[in-house]
């Protein structure tokens, strides 16, 4: 059987010429890395290996008279063989085109074909070589993608040689710019294009991508319509197989809204930051000047009360009182919830004895029960329990809500309830229940009644007086401990609040939290430093200087003190140094505002630097009753702190406390 040499040799008529040239045919032919194949009227008249392993076969496998077309997938043959007719009646010597190969394993891929024709006296042969661009088409259909992104990306992409200039930007780079690609292509990119920055700075980022390194930042660039516009921008070098910089990619992104927006937050954050102080400004003031005269107003009362005899001269001052106070309440509610919602709300965590404080706090509380026809008990279920809490929150917290129990109910009475339980994990919690016979809270309304101003009735036609901010404050107050206020009601059937703090056990007192001491189950009465009574000719009487601008509240302060000290006044800083230099005193009580000149806390650093008065007590009276201005006060060199309006009892008993310490 002839081989297919011998039957190409055959129909070329070779000469024996020509033997050399075959050869050297036959040499290139099978070495070929190309897979290739010689056909006859689509029939394989000779392929080479490459053409076999190409097509999944052996190397040595003989595919003579086999149709070129079964080496094509079935679905691209009528495609194939169309494109191979047209080529052989065009009569051209050369074609190339693409099409769906078949292994031998039936598994389709991406094949090239080139068709080349030879004509020889008597014959026209067809040489066709076969490539697999399965991966090449992969990779280009990959870069179409990566173009499809690239092209059509939120970000201006731009591509430079290693000397900077530019060889590629995308149309993004164009619609934030308003430069063409045109206009750019092979010119160097200004990175920083704006006159307060310098080349410097410039050749500074340069030379770190240059080495290698990537370089992130925000600037201010020029538009070509000389607009400014911030952008942030991404340099990173592309290395080449040899680890040399081939090219710079730049990444840039519009920045201006976002440097509006942040602008725009900006300014409103310092708005907001001098309304609030401009608020606080405002509530320091506003609570001077409310407490300032309320003091005299409360203290005056108090005073005439004790003078009076007629029982409605006693009733007629008994409801100045009742309304002063009840002013007062309302001012230290829009206080304090200013003060807690600025977050400047200092607390005091200390472990204290819950049933024994309750029962402290609510002291009298029978006696304005009783006023009402109205029982009031305080039942102890537990006597252990301690709660981990400011006192003086609890305090504010318990006695409001109790307040307001007795004030909603009519008929019956209020129960206080000192308990315990446990939280989810486990935790001992302290609770005081609140438990009242009054008119009761709808399903609807209980969440309303902790919001700012809100109250069950409203409006001109609301039933009940207050400003609606007591249980707003107090549940602001009992998240700052941790803790919880809950209620449970029922329309015109009473409620339970229950005042919910983290608990201890005694045996639990392991922490570094102040044990605070339990007072007396009964408030001791305020004795003073010196009775008058008891005082001996050779006794000398506390002598106490008062300095105050407020003429009312200077007299209150002399009529307060009258039977138990010697007080001398000062109205303003001359006025308190010329008396200081020229007497003697054992305690200083100084208003902080003191008018025009120097101010109280100004007076308090003088007075400690005067020869005898380094340890004196110096005694803050104020209308500034936020409590950082305590704390402001107690670090500015004043041992104690009254704020406005106290009364007798408040007053004799921080003035006794400094003495007796100071003795």
């Amino acid at each position: 059987m002839r081989s297919p040499e011998d039957i190409l040799i055959n129909k070329l008529d070779i000469t024996q010429e020509s033997t050399e040239l075959l050869r050297l045919f036959k040499m290139a032919f099978y070495s070929s890395p190309d897979a290739s194949a010689i056909v006859d009227n689509s029939k394989i008249l000779l392929c080479n290996p490459a053409f076999n392993i190409l097509f999944g076969f052996k190397a040595n496998e003989n595919f003579n008279n086999r149709n070129i077309s079964d080496f094509i997938s079935p679905s691209h043959r009528k495609d194939f063989n169309r494109k191979l007719g047209n080529f052989l009646i065009e009569n051209t010597t050369s074609h190339f085109f693409e099409s769906k190969g078949l292994k031998h394993n039936s598994k389709e891929f991406d094949v090239q074909v080139v068709v080349h024709s030879e004509k020889i006296p008597g014959n026209t042969f067809t040489f066709l070589s076969f490539r697999d661009i399965t991966d090449k088409k992969s990779l280009q259909q990959h870069i179409q993608k990566l173009s499809y992104v690239i092209e059509n990306s939120t970000s201006m992409v731009i591509l430079t040689n290693p000397d900077g200039l530019i060889e590629y930007t995308n149309t993004k780079f164009t619609e934030i710019t308003g430069y063409y690609f045109e206009e750019v292509f092979g010119k160097k990119i200004e990175l920083l294009d704006h006159e307060e920055v310098s080349d410097i700075q410039e050749n500074e980022i340069w030379n770190l991508v240059k080495q290698g390194y990537n370089w992130r930042g925000e600037i201010r660039n020029k538009k070509k319509s000389g607009d400014e516009y911030w952008e942030s921008v991404f340099i990173s070098p592309i290395k080449d197989e040899n680890g040399s910089i081939s090219h710079f990619l730049i990444l840039k992104d519009d920045l201006t809204f976002k440097k509006e927006i942040e602008l725009e937050l900006k300014r409103a954050l310092d708005c907001a930051e001098e309304a609030n102080k401009l608020k606080f400004n405002l509530l320091s003031n506003m609570s001077h000047e409310l407490r300032t005269p309320l003091t005299g107003i409360i203290g005056f009362s108090s005073l005439l009360r004790d003078e009076l005899i007629d029982t409605d001269h006693v009733q007629i001052t008994d409801k100045i009182l009742k309304s002063s106070k009840r002013l007062l309440v309302t001012l230290n509610s829009v206080l304090n919830l200013a003060e807690i919602e600025s977050g400047n709300y200092p607390i005091s965590l200390t472990e204290f004895n819950l049933s024994t404080y309750t029962k402290y706090f609510l002291t009298n509380y029978d006696k304005y029960a009783t006023e009402k026809n109205l029982t009031f008990d305080i039942e102890v279920i537990d006597d252990e329990i301690c709660a981990v809490g400011d006192e003086n929150l609890f305090k504010q917290i318990l006695m409001h809500i109790t307040d307001n129990a007795i004030k909603f109910t009519n008929v019956g009475g209020v129960k206080i309830q000192v308990t315990s339980k446990e939280d989810d994990q486990g935790n001992p919690q302290a609770v005081v229940k609140v438990i009242d016979t009054g008119i009761g809270i709808c399903d609807e309304d209980q969440t309303k009644i902790f919001r700012e101003f809100r109250q069950l009735s409203e409006g001109i036609r609301r039933n009940f007086e207050g400003s609606g901010l007591g249980l707003s404050v107090a549940k602001k107050m009992i998240k700052l401990m941790r803790g919880d206020i809950n209620v449970k009601s029922n329309l015109n059937q009473g409620s339970v609040f229950s005042i919910i703090l983290p608990g201890l056990r005694k045996n639990m007192f392991n922490s570094d939290l102040t044990i605070t001491v339990k007072p007396g189950s009964e408030p001791k009465a305020i004795e003073p430093v010196i009775k008058k009574s008891n005082v001996k000719k050779t006794e000398a009487i506390p002598s106490i200087l008062s300095i105050e601008d407020n003429l009312l509240n200077s007299e209150l302060v002399n009529l307060f003190l009258r039977n138990i000290c010697t007080v001398e006044s000062a109205n303003n800083y001359d006025q308190a140094l010329y008396k200081l230099r020229t007497g003697k005193y054992d305690a200083v009580l100084i208003d902080i505002n003191l008018g025009k000149g120097p101010s109280g806390i100004d007076l308090a650093k003088e007075i400690r630097n005067m020869a005898g008065y380094e340890l004196i007590p110096l005694i803050a009276l104020t209308g500034y009753a936020l409590l950082k201005d305590e704390k402001y006060l107690l670090s500015e060199g004043f041992n104690y702190y009254l704020h406005k309006p106290f009364d007798r009892e408040d007053l004799i008993k921080v003035l006794n406390k400094a003495l007796k310490k100071n003795h």
